[in-house]
C-alpha cells in the first residue's frame, strides 16, 4: 500500500516545481501542509499525497474558468507579511533606492540604465498625472523605430525610458532621481531644502516599495499581452490601463480622504475602511513600515495620526493598514497633490510590469481561460 504522505521534495518533484514555489503555494492556500517533528527533533513538512496529485492534475489539464498557476522569479510575498524582490527584502531595497531596485527587478546592471530622457512632446489639455504617464508611453511607442523588437535588452530599455520620459513630462525636470524631481515639482513655495530632501526620501521609499507585487490584476494583464506577442510599449500600456481603477493605483485617494477625516474628527470610519485590509496579507503589509519610517521624518504629526488610526481600526475592525494608507500619510505629511499616490504607484510599477513580460514572452499564448457554459 502506498504512503499517504509526501515529503516536501517528493511533492515538489510531483508538481514539477522548485521547493520555493511549493512553499509559495502553501502561503497562498493553494495546498495544505502538516508540520511534524522529525527523529532528530527538527521540523518536517509533509503533504497529503491525494492533495499533491489533485493539484498536479489541476495544473496539467485544460481549465474552465481559471488560469494556470504561474511561476515567477520577480517577487516573493508571504501572506504573513514578507515581501522581497528577486530575493531581496523590500526594506533592503528601500535602502538601495528606486532606480537600483528597478534595475534589480529588471535583471539589468545599474550602469546600463539612463534615467534621464526628454519628454515626448507636450501633453494636450490638462490631464491627470497618471494620464500623463500613459500618454508618454503611447507617444514613446509611436516614436520607437524598434518597437516590435522583443529582445530582453530592448524591453528593459523601454521600461527605463518610459519611467524617465514620464518623470520629465510630469515635472519638467531632467536632473536628479525620479523621487527628487517629483519632490521639487510638488514642493510648495517657498522651498525648504531640508524638508524637500525629506519628501524626496519618502517618495523614493514609496516608489521602491511599489515596484512590483507579484500577480496583481495589472501584472496578469501585462503578461497576457506579452503572451500574444504585443510589443513592450503596449505591454506596459495594457498593465497601466488595468491598474488605473480605484481598486489599485487610485486607491490612495480614498485612503487620503479617510485619514484627513480622522485627523479632523477622530471618528473611526465604518468598515470597510479605505487603506485597510489586503487580499493577500493576513498580517501587516510590509510596505507600510518601510514608508511610514520616512513619512515620520517629514511630519511626525502625520505619521502619528496614521499610527493612531491604524490602532483604532485594528481594535474595532481587526484589519491592518495597507500601502494605500501609507501613501495617504505621505500625501498628508508633504501636502502633495490629491493624485500624488496614484502617480507614484503608476510610475513605480512600470519596471515590474516589464519584468513579468520578460518572463512571459517565451511562453506564448497560455493565459487563455475558458468560459463556463
Amino acid at each position: 500500500m502506498r504512503a499517504s504522505w509526501m515529503t516536501s521534495e517528493q511533492a515538489a518533484e510531483a508538481l514539477g516545481v522548485r521547493l520555493s514555489t511549493l512553499y509559495a503555494y502553501v502561503s497562498r492556500g493553494v495546498i495544505a501542509r502538516e508540520v511534524s517533528t522529525g527523529p532528530e527533533g527538527q521540523r518536517v513538512s509533509r503533504f497529503r499525497r491525494d492533495d499533491v496529485l489533485a493539484l498536479a492534475r489541476a495544473r496539467s489539464r485544460p481549465r474552465a474558468g481559471a488560469l494556470p498557476l504561474i511561476e515567477s522569479e520577480v517577487t516573493q510575498l508571504d501572506a504573513s507579511g514578507r515581501l522581497a524582490f528577486r530575493g531581496v527584502d523590500v526594506a533592503d531595497c528601500a535602502a538601495w533606492g528606486f532606480e537600483r531596485t528597478a534595475c534589480h527587478v529588471l535583471g539589468m546592471s545599474d550602469a546600463d540604465a539612463t534615467w534621464r530622457a526628454e519628454a515626448e512632446g507636450t501633453v494636450p489639455g490638462d490631464p491627470a498625472g497618471a494620464d500623463v504617464v500613459r500618454w508618454t508611453v503611447m507617444r514613446g511607442a509611436a516614436r520607437d523605430r524598434e518597437r516590435t523588437c522583443l529582445e530582453p535588452g530592448h524591453c528593459r530599455e523601454v521600461a527605463v525610458t518610459a519611467v524617465a520620459a514620464s518623470t520629465t513630462a510630469l515635472t519638467g525636470l531632467r536632473d536628479g532621481t525620479v523621487a527628487e524631481r517629483l519632490a521639487r515639482a510638488w514642493a510648495p513655495e517657498p522651498v525648504d531644502d531640508a524638508r524637500l530632501a525629506g519628501v524626496g526620501r519618502a517618495l523614493d521609499a514609496a516608489l521602491t516599495a511599489l515596484v512590483d507585487h507579484e500577480l496583481t490584476a495589472s501584472t496578469l494583464a501585462a503578461r497576457t499581452a506579452a503572451g500574444v506577442g504585443a510589443d513592450p510599449w503596449m505591454v506596459l500600456l495594457t498593465g497601466l490601463a488595468a491598474m488605473s481603477g480605484r481598486a489599485q493605483a487610485g486607491a490612495s485617494r480614498a485612503a487620503t480622504r479617510a485619514l484627513r477625516a480622522w485627523i479632523a474628527t477622530r471618528a473611526v470610519p465604518d468598515a470597510p475602511v479605505p487603506g485597510f485590509g489586503h487580499k493577500v496579507y493576513v498580517g501587516p503589509d510590509p510596505r507600510v513600515a518601510v514608508l511610514l519610517d520616512r513619512v515620520a521624518d517629514v511630519s511626525p504629526d502625520a505619521a502619528d495620526a496614521a499610527d493612531d488610526l491604524a490602532v483604532r481600526v485594528a481594535r474595532e475592525h481587526s484589519v491592518h493598514p495597507n500601502v494605500d494608507a501609507a501613501l495617504a500619510a505621505l500625501t498628508v505629511a508633504a501636502d502633495l497633490p490629491a493624485d500624488a499616490g496614484e502617480v507614484v504607484f503608476t510610475l513605480a510599477r512600470i519596471p515590474g510590469l516589464m519584468a513579468h513580460a520578460l518572463e512571459e514572452y517565451p511562453n506564448g499564448l497560455r493565459l487563455r481561460p475558458r468560459a463556463l457554459a
